[in-house]
């Protein structure tokens, strides 16, 4: 694929991508809650690797400045039309997930899809919407230093462990159905 210009396939991919991804938070945030109040905050941070799916599964297939940021509007919009409690407060963290993906890719070799644009990414996106969740609810500051730690720890582990592993294995599997030809990530 041409190197200098996003292609129409790869928006298409990306868009493709990030309404499944979109479809599968939203019965994700109807199960959320239920299973925090039974299995406490610091276990449910488990599943915040699979909430950077949205800016990281386009970004790593694609690797184009702004495709990140795309995935998550992309994702954040199939997420409210379908009914999602959390509303626009989901398009909040979706953006600044993004904008921890896009800084994660500019790093090291740039949009390479390295494991330091990965791990950059997801790093940052966490923490991004750490500082979020802190400014708007307080959390994890609210239940005290160590659930705070834990939640924290637990989040950041999520990220890059759940959320690469998933990017990789769901890539591998898109490339195997012929979608993905020509693009870098199957180079």
């Amino acid at each position: 694929m041409n190197n200098n210009k996003i292609t129409t396939k790869e928006i298409v991919v990306a868009a493709m991508v990030a309404a499944v991804i979109g479809v599968i938070f939203t019965l994700l945030d109807y199960a959320y809650m239920p299973l925090s109040a039974v299995l406490g905050t610091v276990f449910m941070e488990l599943t915040f690797g699979i909430y950077m799916l949205s800016p990281a599964l386009p970004m790593y297939i694609v690797r184009r400045p702004g495709m990140a940021i795309f995935g998550a509007l992309v994702a954040a919009g199939v997420n409210l039309l379908l009914g999602s409690p959390y509303g626009i407060q989901l398009v909040l963290a979706g953006f600044l997930e993004a904008l921890g993906v896009e800084i994660g890719y500019l790093v090291g070799k740039k949009y390479s899809g390295s494991y330091t644009n990965l791990v950059v990414g997801q790093i940052l996106g966490a923490i991004f919407v750490l500082g979020r969740d802190t400014y708007f609810w307080g959390s994890p500051w609210v239940y005290g230093s160590t659930v705070a730690a834990g939640v924290i720890i637990v989040r950041l582990l999520s990220s890059v462990v759940i959320g690469i592993l998933l990017v990789k294995v769901i890539t591998a599997a898109i490339a195997k159905t012929g979608v993905l030809k020509g693009f870098r990530c199957v180079q």
